[in-house]
């Protein structure tokens, strides 16, 4: 199936408690979401941007400040075998949420990191899901998928399987039906044009780092 990722608004974000969010676009999405469900902690991250958020989800063991938010519908999810954010994503698909920006699960800790991209793909085939962090978006995708991009931007790709056949348009370095012998054998291509395209017949991680 393919895709067309030309529009980085989004109406619903989930928003965590990791690094604060300084990029442009990342401050613009928070302006412009309709709905905005933190997780956990993150709600006190959030008010910084004067907003606050329509729901709070998690075992609220790192939330402060709670009187900060009693106009917000707080639904606490103490599951210990599901970290905050698996239990906010399956949240989101019980209650049709079919399309969510994650904003704020980046930085600090490195194990966070890793999960939070982890996951990325392990509810890739069940919500469409993008990762904003002060320097990438983020998304993991299989099938042809169209993306905006500015040219010099500098994309990445990173196969989560090593026979995973890759084809790109509007990069610097073309691929053709390729298999990356190496992780790192897609890192820091360069888009030539405003449009690129990049198909893989399994799930690869594309970043797209802003400029």
């Amino acid at each position: 199936m393919e895709e067309n990722f030309n529009n980085l608004n989004s109406s619903t974000i989930l928003f965590g408690n990791g690094d604060l969010p300084t990029h442009p676009l990342t401050k613009n999405i928070i302006k412009n979401a309709k709905t905005i469900i933190c997780v956990d902690g993150g709600a006190n991250k959030l008010v910084k941007f004067d907003r606050k958020p329509d729901y709070i989800i998690g075992d609220l063991d790192s939330l402060s400040n709670e009187h900060d938010f009693t106009d917000c519908k707080t639904i606490k999810l103490p599951n210990q075998s599901k970290n905050d954010l698996e239990k906010a994503l399956d949240w989101c698909l019980e209650n049709q949420y079919n399309k969510v920006t994650l904003i704020g699960f980046s930085g600090l800790r490195d194990d966070h990191n890793l999960a939070s991209l982890l996951l990325l793909k392990t509810y890739a085939k069940k919500i469409s899901l993008t990762i904003i962090t002060n320097y990438s978006t983020i998304h993991c995708k299989n099938g042809k998928n169209y993306f905006d991009s500015k040219i010099g931007q500098v994309i990445s790709i990173i196969a989560l399987n090593r026979h995973t056949k890759i084809s790109t348009e509007g990069l610097k370095y073309k691929i053709e039906k390729n298999r990356f012998s190496s992780p790192g054998n897609g890192i820091s291509n360069v888009a030539t044009s405003t449009k690129i395209m990049i198909e893989s017949n399994d799930w690869v991680w594309i970043f797209l780092n802003h400029i």
